[in-house]
């Protein structure tokens, strides 16, 4: 797998949303959905203690680059 790097908004979001980097990873390796966003961005989804976890991130040549991450209470469903 592809070393993981967050983005200040990420890691805010992250905090906010107590989020821990092993859902995060979760999520990107195991989606239960997966869709396309805008500019080259992917949004995958998770659902984890009866939330669902959105990540968007961007896949690029030699890493990961996760945009936003947040639980919500509905989910792609």
């Amino acid at each position: 797998m592809k070393s993981i790097q967050y983005t200040r908004h990420a890691k805010n979001r992250m905090r906010w949303h107590r989020i821990p980097d092993q859902e995060i990873e979760l999520a990107i390796e195991k989606p239960e959905y997966k869709e396309s966003s805008v500019e080259g961005r992917s949004n995958v989804w998770i659902e984890i203690s009866g939330k669902f976890l959105r990540v968007t991130f961007k896949e690029e040549t030699d890493r990961l680059l996760i945009i936003r991450a947040v639980k919500k209470k509905k989910g792609w469903r």
